[in-house]
């Protein structure tokens, strides 16, 4: 089995994957949070991990990506097991 997990080893990839991808990425010391942009949509995360979570959900949802309450309410019952118990 293969695995992957967020750690400081992966930093570096994901700052490739999203220049790769399209994205002007840079660090703003000033804010001390990481930036990228690509076609008029800015992305700010506090590693370039959490940028690629962004960038995914960004094209995956576009501007449509905010969750239903449903499904908010449905998130925040996840159990301690990380069983999902809501709405498919």
């Amino acid at each position: 089995m293969s695995g992957l997990s967020a750690a400081s080893n992966v930093l570096a990839p994901a700052f490739y994957v999203l220049e790769e991808k399209g994205y002007q990425v840079h660090f703003n010391r000033e804010q001390d949070w990481w930036v990228a942009e690509k076609d008029g949509v800015q992305l700010i995360g506090y590693s370039t991990i959490e940028l690629c979570g962004l960038a995914y959900i960004y094209e995956m949802k576009g501007e449509e990506w905010r969750a239903s309450d449903e499904q908010i309410d449905a998130f925040m019952q996840l159990d301690e097991s990380g069983e999902y118990s809501g709405m498919e």
